[in-house]
């Protein structure tokens, strides 16, 4: 692999190069697609301490 070809393939391995998005059939401007809201749902439900960690698994705290 020459050159220009180590140069691509590190800029699509690595999250903060455009091409990184690019390569894996999303935009350029980086973005996941994910709001706030969405982030802040996942880390609720991945927070024992939170009522929607048991909700989201079906169950009541115990």
């Amino acid at each position: 692999m020459d050159k220009s070809g180590r140069d691509n393939r590190s800029n699509q391995m690595n999250p903060n190069n455009s091409a990184y998005s690019s390569s894996r059939g999303g935009s350029n401007t980086g973005s996941s697609g994910r709001s706030q809201q969405d982030y802040d749902n996942r880390s609720n439900q991945l927070n024992p301490n939170n009522s929607a960690y048991y909700s989201s698994r079906g169950g009541q705290k115990k």
